[in-house]
């Protein structure tokens, strides 16, 4: 009953998130998105921008949150999926770690629209390291220990 519980606060947490990495982008982020390359662009899209001081630590808080955010979702996302699997868990959240750290490469190199930031690089690697440490600490154990138990 605990893992069903933990289980789905993975799935909201992942929701909360990824909603929270979108809202940056639609209140506070740039309009010249990758998203506005594949679709139109709404006309409406610019009049929600809220303006922000270019000084402030609020404004660099926002360069880099919405990537942590969305890690953070897609990896909550998967330990919810793969929740009783664990090494099948792990082996996915490598390959998304991956590819989320390729495409931070991939703008380094030019071959992926956008800025590189190697502090958004080192946020999404401390994001990643710091779930993990959690997820070893607090539930990885609780779900051996109640597979012990049964």
């Amino acid at each position: 009953m605990i893992n069903k519980n933990i289980r789905r606060m993975y799935f909201i947490f992942a929701l909360v998130f990824f909603i929270c990495g979108v809202t940056i982008y639609i209140f506070f982020r740039s309009s010249d998105l990758l998203i506005w390359f594949v679709f139109s662009k709404p006309e409406f899209w610019d009049t929600w921008k809220m303006p922000l001081n270019k000084n402030s630590v609020l404004y660099i808080l926002l360069g880099f949150l919405p990537d942590c955010f969305w890690l953070l979702s897609g990896i909550l996302a998967l330990r919810c999926l793969w929740f009783f699997e664990l090494k099948t868990q792990a082996l996915y959240i490598v390959i998304f770690y991956f590819i989320a750290a390729g495409y931070n490469i991939g703008q380094f190199f030019k071959i992926i629209p956008g800025t590189f930031d190697f502090f958004d690089f080192l946020t999404m690697l401390s994001v990643a390291l710091t779930e993990g440490i959690i997820f070893y600490f607090f539930i990885k154990r609780r779900i051996q220990n109640d597979k012990e138990k049964s």
